[in-house]
């Protein structure tokens, strides 16, 4: 699906009666807030990043543009270090912010750092969308409740009622299973209801 296709079913049926239906610029702008929203609340785009690291150094920043979090790093073998444990305080890396690392005690090695990633950027009508389908909706009711709060200041109340059904949409996805939780560790037998 492409932006346009999403700004014509909320023309339709979502932003009719509002001044704002005929700014496709404003829309296209709408539109993208959404589906960061979307990115942001779901784990839609993981990637994964190579690092080479040296004995000589211990802070790494990853270079892609589109990092959003470091979820995880792990090593050639495919082991996952230890992130810093308040607890225990033994650790392999400390997380610096969102795009660095430091190493506890670097070799001469490959990493592979897990990240998720931000939302595309959708600045064009014919971007194409990389949501699941079972997104539209909440994507739909997120920019209709963008159109209405900032355009139609005087009823507010139905800027609420879109924000509302937007995130009954989120909850519905959580309960589909769309929310993954980001630390590996929650995703256990426990988790599944074994002891």
């Amino acid at each position: 699906m492409i932006v346009q296709d999403v700004i014509d079913m909320v023309k339709l049926g979502f932003l009719t009666n509002l001044n704002v239906g005929s700014k496709d610029d404003t829309l296209i702008k709408f539109v993208h807030l959404g589906v960061s929203e979307l990115y942001r609340r779901f784990n839609l785009s993981i990637k994964v990043e190579t690092v080479l690291t040296n004995p000589m150094l211990s802070l790494y920043e990853l270079r892609s543009p589109d990092i959003s979090l470091i979820l995880s790093i792990y090593d050639s073998r495919g082991r996952e270090l230890r992130q810093t444990d308040v607890l225990s305080g033994q650790h392999d890396y400390k997380i610096m912010n969102f795009r660095s690392f430091l190493l506890e005690r670097p070799k001469d090695e490959t990493l592979f750092a897990v990240y998720k990633a931000s939302s595309p950027s959708l600045t064009q009508s014919t971007d194409v969308i990389d949501l699941p389908d079972s997104m539209m909706d909440a994507l739909l009711c997120y920019v209709a409740y963008l159109g209405h709060s900032t355009i139609n200041k005087d009823n507010l109340n139905e800027a609420n009622m879109f924000f509302q059904r937007f995130e009954l949409r989120c909850q519905d996805l959580d309960n589909q299973g769309y929310r993954i939780p980001l630390n590996t560790e929650t995703i256990g037998v426990r988790l599944k209801g074994y002891k």
